[in-house]
């Protein structure tokens, strides 16, 4: 039985599926923008016109996370969805780099390139600790924040690392696993795939249903290039983590995100836990369960996530200002050429 609670939320996500149904773009269809950063070379896509929403993706995926859901929210807004350092069609950095802040101040180039000074973020996974590090190191930057299926390293993140009675196949012990590349890396190389199946299976609410073999056949090529599937552990590094939670207790620890801030869980997943996890994070928060979903909300139920998303970015009653981004298409904007970064550009002598 539906609770009378629940129909408001339920008769939005069916409105807006039936508004947006036919007339949306295609993700694989979105314009690229690539942009040169001191230590990587930053790749992302963008669609829309209206005030500038940026979406960060967590670990093993890349923006085509965003596949199903950017379009629908690019109705509305400017999607702008990167590819984190080390992933997709962005770059490494030379000094394997992959902690929250240094990924932060990817997010910031990003907006700077752009020349955005206010903007709404949704993120998923390690993206989520990747924008609220944006968030705390610029709060005026970021107007509104989502978070989804990610809780903070110092507030509850190791907790999850430490072996418990619990664990089986299904619990979440790649992060123990992970948090160790060198050797994550030696026992996954050659069986990238059959790890992402596994992966994307036992974190789900569906099973393998929302991941197509041609869907996991791009994140498995992502992640098998040179040196991918090393950078899709670094996050997961213990001394990442460790570097997060340093940040974290220091900045949100000591005061806490004071934009408007959304959290979302899969029922099947951190669902039923985000407000706990968030709740001394944040002084505005929202939580919500996202329903038939478990860790991969974007994937398992994405209709229902950007209807809430939409429905929580509507309450700004003073939005950031609309961006237009056409003018971008097939104009130079890179000076660095092949070195890809500015720093190999002034190693160069470029």
């Amino acid at each position: 039985m539906v609770s009378g609670a629940c129909l408001p939320s339920i008769i939005y996500s069916i409105l807006t599926a039936a508004n947006f149904a036919g007339a949306l773009t295609n993700f694989d269809d979105w314009a690229h923008q690539r942009i040169a950063l001191e230590d990587v070379s930053i790749h992302f896509r963008y669609a829309g016109t209206g005030p500038p929403l940026l979406l960060v993706h967590g670990n093993p995926q890349f923006s085509l996370t965003w596949r199903i859901m950017g379009p629908i929210l690019a109705e509305k807004y400017t999607v702008i969805a990167p590819d984190n350092r080390g992933a997709g069609d962005s770059s490494l950095p030379p000094d394997g780099n992959y902690s929250a802040t240094a990924s932060a101040e990817d997010l910031k180039g990003i907006l700077d390139f752009l020349n955005i000074t206010s903007t709404y973020v949704v993120a998923h996974d390690k993206g989520a600790g990747m924008a609220s590090a944006l968030a705390a190191k610029y709060p005026s930057l970021v107007k509104m924040l989502g978070v989804a299926e990610y809780v903070l390293p110092g507030f509850g993140y190791e907790n999850a690392q430490v072996p418990a009675p619990y664990w089986d196949l299904y619990a979440n012990w790649q992060l123990a696993f992970f948090s160790v590349p060198n050797a994550a890396e030696f026992f996954i190389t050659g069986k990238e795939k059959q790890m992402l199946e596994w992966y994307f299976f036992h974190g789900s609410y569906s099973g393998t249903t929302s991941f197509p073999k041609n869907l996991v056949d791009r994140y498995t090529s992502s992640i098998s290039k040179p040196g991918f599937l090393r950078a899709m552990l670094g996050p997961f590094d213990n001394r990442a983590v460790a570097a997060d939670a340093s940040f974290f207790k220091g900045t949100v620890g000591r005061s806490p995100l004071a934009m408007p801030v959304l959290c979302l869980g899969g029922e099947a997943s951190f669902g039923p836990a985000m407000r706990g996890l968030w709740k001394s994070v944040a002084l505005k928060l929202e939580t919500d369960i996202v329903p038939k979903a478990g860790h991969w909300i974007a994937d398992e139920n994405p209709v229902w996530v950007a209807s809430r998303i939409l429905r929580f970015l509507a309450q700004d009653i003073s939005p950031p200002a609309s961006l237009d981004l056409s003018s971008l298409e097939n104009v130079v904007t890179l000076t660095v050429g092949y070195f890809g970064t500015l720093g190999n550009a002034a190693l160069a002598g470029a």
